[in-house]
């Protein structure tokens, strides 16, 4: 891993995050020379549970994803991040250790903002520091949102509600479906859904007998996502 040099925000993904979205592009200068790159491999720990957390990174290639892990030991994936997506997101409360694990699902570029760094920023410059806190306000009612409308379905619904999610996200339209450009295996799934890998793999097996998706090892394709919609609503 290296972290010698100078993330070039003009080719990277952090205009794209919603939290750097709404600053100028004289704005986002600003923060150039607080950034610097950093490469993982595939299944790197980039920072664990209870770590200390110096500061905040975006993905700028590849995938992350991150876990909490529960009492008993069982983990559970909380989100898959993608170039444009924050990661350490404590920093923004200041913070003193991370409360999840992220771990790269693929070798990764990511970008690193030092705490104290941002945080000099933000205090010389009150118009950057109303529009973050504007977009930090969105993200937390997203979030809100999420967590509302998950926690009142069953099984069944979750499941179509993240493989409806996954195909607009991740999708790519072929030949009339919609095939996922993300390989998740069945545990990473149930982890998604915080259900067992047992339950994941029978309602897999349900939508695929219901015509609603194709299987093809890791692979799934979506053939009715107006159903899943329906079915995750």
């Amino acid at each position: 891993m290296s972290t010698d040099s100078l993330c070039l925000l003009c080719n990277c993904h952090i205009k794209d995050n919603t939290l750097f979205s709404g600053l100028t592009d004289e704005q986002l200068e600003i923060f150039q020379d607080a950034v610097k790159t950093s490469f993982y491999n595939k299944k790197d720990v980039i920072f664990i549970e209870g770590g200390p957390c110096p500061g905040f990174y975006v993905v700028k290639s590849g995938r992350v994803k991150l876990l909490k892990t529960s009492k008993d030991g069982k983990e559970q994936i909380i989100k898959i991040l993608q170039p444009g997506e924050l990661i350490g997101m404590e920093t923004f409360y200041n913070g003193k250790v991370y409360g999840n694990t992220a771990m790269a699902m693929d070798d990764c570029e990511l970008c690193f903002i030092e705490k104290g760094a941002f945080f000099r920023i933000i205090e010389g410059h009150p118009s950057i520091a109303k529009k973050i806190i504007v977009a930090l306000s969105k993200e937390l009612d997203h979030a809100y949102s999420k967590i509302g409308s998950m926690g009142l379905m069953n099984a069944r619904g979750k499941m179509a509600h993240l493989l409806y999610t996954l195909s607009k996200e991740y999708g790519i339209a072929e030949k009339g479906k919609i095939k996922l450009n993300l390989s998740l295996s069945r545990l990473e799934i149930a982890e998604l859904l915080g259900i067992t890998q047992e339950t994941a793999i029978r309602l897999l097996k349900s939508f695929k007998d219901e015509g609603m998706i194709e299987i093809k090892r890791k692979e799934i394709i979506i053939k009715a996502p107006a159903k899943l919609e329906a079915l995750g609503e």
